[in-house]
Formats: structure tokens, sequence, C-alpha cells
């Protein structure tokens, strides 16, 4: 993310003024405390972002990872059905499809987001798939190596992976070339079955791993990030409160990116590819969970914008005036999530047979970006993040 020239303290009393609320509740007996320019409201957001937005997102995330292991178990054990941990696997998948939008330090990418590690793509890569290395590591069985998820890509675990292993189909997915059809043969359908329920199993301990490491990072009792993005501490990778804002604000740019672009327009052909897996641009091809995905992604969404039960962008905004492009957001958002709702069934399926139903829902997401892009950047003095930028549409 491009950082804000200029100093914080100038910055934001410039946007203080656009009301004069900062000053004037520090001389009515307003919020006590040295803001040291911040508007009080603003220190607020920041300091909601951790317990009221990601650390209930983490948990959530983490129960619904307890119930699909117990459903994978059940599967594995032949108590239970692999319907059963289907249907696990896509609640679990909701939760973390809401928490795509909180791409905030760790979980950010390192290459665009401040004190990014990547987390992300740990937990889950797509659009970097390769089914044809999950059968590979299928009949190789090296899923419970202590350095399995150390010698692997990410395109070998996580939730994209735990996808493959669940809802494709006995057939492997590699090409020739591979080398792998005799070592399939050979385990034959109950061999390849036991073993997708052992990975199975694997990756999603892999991925609550990497789940309770995020919560930690972000508890008051661990590292704390809550804490560096709120106060600024001496380990605070941010220089002042306004960028730690623009890294909030910057995380609803997934929604840009990713779901707008990445998830609908190219699949619909309103915008040119330019990555590999292309000819595969559905998201959750094999589960039918592309809709709902995107109906996760508007929830998340809308948490981040009104800080859960903390305060939020929306409070800043009547704060200083601009209810009105609160009012704006939250309406397209909303009818997102109709026209979204309105749609039943697998989403390639639907950009084939219902195209127009699909674009109506691209245009519908990209009425929620064009407030973000526009009015919410421009009253809040807000950074757009380097990669979308120059993003026109």
């Amino acid at each position: 993310m491009v950082k804000l020239a200029g100093s914080s303290r100038a910055s934001w009393w410039a946007l203080a003024g656009l009301t004069g609320v900062a000053s004037a509740q520090a001389c009515d007996g307003g919020p006590a405390g040295d803001t040291g320019g911040v508007p009080v409201v603003v220190g607020e957001l920041l300091a909601a972002v951790g317990p009221e937005v990601v650390l209930p997102a983490i948990g959530q995330f983490l129960t619904d990872l307890d119930a699909m292991d117990d459903a994978l178990e059940a599967w594995q054990s032949g108590t239970g059905t692999a319907e059963s941990a289907q249907d696990a696997w896509s609640t679990t998948m909701a939760s973390w499809q809401a928490m795509e939008l909180l791409q905030i330090g760790a979980l950010g990418s390192s290459l665009s987001v401040i004190a990014g590690e990547d987390l992300r793509d740990e937990v889950y890569s797509w659009p970097t798939v390769n089914g044809c290395r999950l059968d590979q590591e299928t009949v190789e069985e090296e899923w419970d190596s202590e350095s399995y998820f150390d010698d692997n890509l990410v395109n070998a675990y996580g939730l994209d992976g735990l996808e493959h292993l669940l809802f494709s189909s006995l057939e492997n997915s590699c090409p020739s070339q591979a080398e792998i059809d005799d070592e399939w043969a050979t385990l034959g359908e109950a061999g390849i079955l036991t073993n997708r329920q052992a990975f199975a199993r694997s990756l999603s301990q892999g991925v609550r791993d990497l789940a309770m490491d995020l919560q930690t990072r972000w508890s008051p009792e661990g590292g704390n990030f809550s804490g560096q993005l709120e106060a600024l501490t001496e380990d605070s990778p941010y220089a002042s409160p306004q960028e730690a804002l623009n890294a909030v604000f910057g995380a609803m740019f997934y929604l840009d990116k990713s779901t707008k672009d990445r998830k609908l327009a190219q699949p619909l052909g309103l915008m040119e590819c330019s990555e590999p897996t292309c000819p595969e641009d559905v998201e959750g091809l094999l589960s039918g969970s592309g809709v709902s995905a995107i109906q996760a992604n508007l929830e998340g969404l809308r948490v981040l914008f009104t800080g859960g039960d903390g305060t939020g962008f929306d409070d800043v905004l009547q704060e200083f005036g601009h209810e009105d492009v609160s009012e704006a957001f939250l309406t397209a958002l909303d009818n997102a999530l109709v026209v979204a709702e309105e749609l039943n069934g697998p989403l390639d399926t639907l950009i084939r047979e219902e195209e127009d139903q699909v674009t109506a829902l691209h245009t519908a997401v990209k009425a929620i970006t064009d407030v973000i892009k526009g009015d919410l950047a421009t009253v809040l003095t807000l950074e757009i993040p380097t990669e979308a930028s120059g993003d026109s549409d």
C-alpha cells in the first residue's frame, strides 16, 4: 500500500476540519484524552477492529473448523457420510470468505500490505489451485510428515486442497506425463477414498494451526496486533493513525479486485484475464460454492464497514456529517446481497445459462466499489491501494 505523504496531524486536522467535530469535543467536554490531533471517533474505530471485527471472525472460523474436523473424522471412521463432511466444509468456507475482507497485517500480501505475511494464501490459495499436485500427494502418502507444509507449495494444502479431496471425482486430474496412473489404479477406489480421508484430516489440522496462530497474533494476550493498530505502540508497523486507517480501508478492496474482477468480470468476459488459471477461473468449481462465496464476501465487508458491535466507518462518516455516504454504501451492499440471493446453482452453470443474472450481480457489486473508491475515499481522505488506483471500472 502506498504511504500517505505529510504529517498525520496535518492530514487528520484537515479531515476533522470538515466539521470541526474533534476540536468541538475537546472544548465542550467530549471524549477525554489526548488524541494527538486524531478525531476521537477514528481512534475508536481503530480500537474496535481487533476485538469487534477480526477476533470474532477468527473465533467463528475456528468453531466451524472444529465442526468440520468432527465431520471428517466421522467420515473416516464410517460413522458419518461424505455429504456431511462436504456440508461442514461449505460452512467453514463461508466463514473464511467473510475473513477474506480482513487482510490486515499478517493475513495480507507481503507485497502490498503493511506487515503482510501471506497467511491468507496458506489458508486458502485460490486462484492458485493444483488438483494434480493433490492427487500426487494422495498416492505418495506423505501428508503426515512433520515437514509437509514446509516442503510443499500452498497449492498442495489449505481449504482449496480440502475442496479437491472432498468434491472431486475418483479419477485423477493429472496429465499423462505426471505418471501416477499406475499408482492410482493400484490404490483402487477404496484406497483412494481411504487416503483422501486421512489426507483431509491432516489438511484440516494444518488450517486450524494457521487459524490459531492468527488468533494469537491479534489477541491482547499474544502478539496484540489489535493494540499495535489502535495505539501505535513501539512495535507497531504503522507510522501514523492515518496509515493504520488506510490499512483497514485497504482491506475493503478485496471486493474490488477479487470479488468484482476475479470472481465475476473475468468469467463473464467483461475483462481480460492475465492469469494462467483462467480456463477454470470460476471459484468453487468443484463444490459449486461460487455464489455463496460472494455472499459471504459481502457480509464480511458489512462487518468491516460497521465495526461489528463497535465503531465503524459508518460512525466516522456520521460524525463528519457524511451519513449520506454511509447510507449509499449500505444500500448498495443490501442490493448486491438481494441479487446474489436470487442466484441458485453453481456459478459456472449460471454464467452459461443465466448470464444476465450474473452480470446483474457484477453491476451490483460494482455499485459498492464505486462508493468505496469514490465518496468514501474522498470525504475521509483515505488512500486507495496502488493495485486498485489505476482501475477505472
